[in-house]
């Protein structure tokens, strides 16, 4: 393993329902999904709709490699914690269906991510071989989105396994609205405890994972409500979870409208004596909230109360001096309405009123 070498994998041209793969059932503590989060990194640029091969790292044995950070893996820090919830993975292995492009068959494929662990000793770092069979798994997790289909970083931090797994799912169907998932799969899938009925599920499962990505830098969010079924005089009982995908917008994946959105509103902002240095800070802020529209909307009103010579209920005129300060009011107040802390924004106030 002294030398690195690469070799070109061929990705097969699998027929499968992407929840086939995406869905997969396994049961990895928060250590072991972030062992996978960083295989995964290593093969982020060919989770593409069109790749067909993909360059791993081999060792003197031929074998794919990644070679891992303990500190990164586990926040505890502690080398023989991590090698050994990596061990477990050999017993942990993952699924997935896929039908024989030439024999037209369904197969079912078991096997294990992990393959051996080679401890670097006096360091913090180990080498952990992979399977080459998980491969078309680990990259197929993602095909379609045209790249990583999530943030390495927030995948590794956040925390709790099911959390972890959550994110990765939202963030795969993050071109959609909405995701509906059976409840009795969710529960395979995510190997939920059966002593877990539906509030505990809604209290322990998905509202942490909820409040926990929405507190992270994700670009991407969820919200989610119970599908209810009834049958015959029966009392309705939740039969599916209804996931609502949130895609945060940034400056990088507006479409053009929206572009012409955020540049009006940029404009109008730069108007109200802000440092230059906050124009698009706060710009980028009122994108988030989705306040655009509303600091156009206002700004345009106080604007032709200036132009049109319009006066105040005391007699005063509006003036350009009156617009700004309303604005830096109105603003500041729609973003604390919004959860924004007053801190954020302390530019906005009147230096009196800091």
């Amino acid at each position: 393993m002294a030398d690195e070498k690469k070799e070109i994998i061929k990705i097969p041209e699998y027929q499968m329902e992407a929840r086939n793969l995406t869905l997969s059932k396994y049961d990895y503590s928060e250590v072991q999904q972030n062992v996978i989060t960083l295989i995964q990194e290593q093969l982020k640029e060919y989770m593409t709709k069109d790749a067909t091969e993909a360059a791993v790292r081999i060792d003197s044995m031929g074998e794919p490699y990644i070679r891992i950070d303990c500190n990164e893996a586990s926040k505890k820090n502690r080398k023989e914690y991590v090698i050994a919830e990596i061990e477990k993975m050999f017993l942990k292995p993952i699924s997935f269906r896929w039908r024989h492009p030439t024999w037209g068959k369904e197969i079912k494929t078991i096997c294990p991510i992990v393959t051996a662990i080679h401890d670097v000793k006096n360091t913090s770092f180990v080498k952990v071989n992979y399977n080459r069979w998980a491969i078309p798994f680990l990259i197929w997790y993602g095909k379609g989105i045209g790249g990583t289909i999530y943030d390495k970083t927030i995948a590794l931090t956040i925390n709790g396994k099911y959390t972890k797994r959550i994110y990765k799912l939202v963030c795969s169907y993050r071109d959609k609205n909405k995701y509906e998932y059976d409840l009795d799969k969710f529960r395979e899938d995510f190997a939920i405890p059966k002593s877990y009925n539906t509030t505990r599920i809604k209290e322990n499962i998905l509202d942490k994972a909820k409040e926990d990505i929405d507190n992270s830098n994700s670009e991407v969010k969820f919200d989610y409500d119970f599908k209810m079924t009834k049958e015959g005089k029966k009392k309705a009982k939740a039969t599916a979870i209804i996931f609502k995908i949130q895609w945060k917008k940034t400056r990088e994946n507006m479409n053009e409208q929206e572009s012409k959105v955020y540049s009006n509103a940029y404009i109008k902002v730069g108007r109200l004596g802000i440092e230059a240095s906050k124009t698009v800070a706060l710009t980028d802020l009122l994108m988030d909230k989705n306040l655009l529209q509303f600091a156009i909307d206002k700004y345009n009103y106080y604007d032709d109360m200036v132009a049109s010579g319009a006066r105040m209920q005391n007699g005063q005129p509006y003036t350009f001096s009156i617009l700004k300060n309303v604005m830096r009011k109105l603003i500041r107040e729609e973003l604390e309405k919004q959860g924004v802390d007053p801190r954020q924004i302390s530019y906005l106030y009147p230096k009196n009123e800091k």
